[in-house]
């Protein structure tokens, strides 16, 4: 993913338990200072949080964000927004859920 592109997710349910995000990254930039946010409605709406990508080099690595996941409430349309010079690779993405 490059600067402002993003992945879309239409009619996510955020009132079922989810408590964040799993995404599996690759980046091969030591310096990138990429980072994902996590929007609601449009790629430009709400952000309800954010995650840091590291320097992966050949492997992916699992990140996680959780906590309390402003307003992430209801029924949204869910984008997952590039930022930062240099692109990454998204191999997975999923819910955490509180069990």
């Amino acid at each position: 993913m490059k600067e402002g592109s993003y992945l879309s997710f239409a009619q996510v349910n955020l009132s079922l338990g989810e408590i964040g995000f799993r995404v599996e990254v690759a980046s091969e930039h030591k310096n990138s200072k990429s980072k994902i946010e996590f929007r609601i409605d449009k790629p430009k709406g709400k952000i309800i949080g954010t995650l840091e990508i590291p320097y992966t080099g050949d492997s992916t690595y699992a990140l996680k964000l959780t906590g309390n996941l402003k307003h992430a409430e209801g029924v949204h349309d869910l984008y997952l927004v590039a930022r930062g010079a240099y692109g990454f690779s998204i191999t997975s993405f999923g819910f955490i859920f509180n069990y």
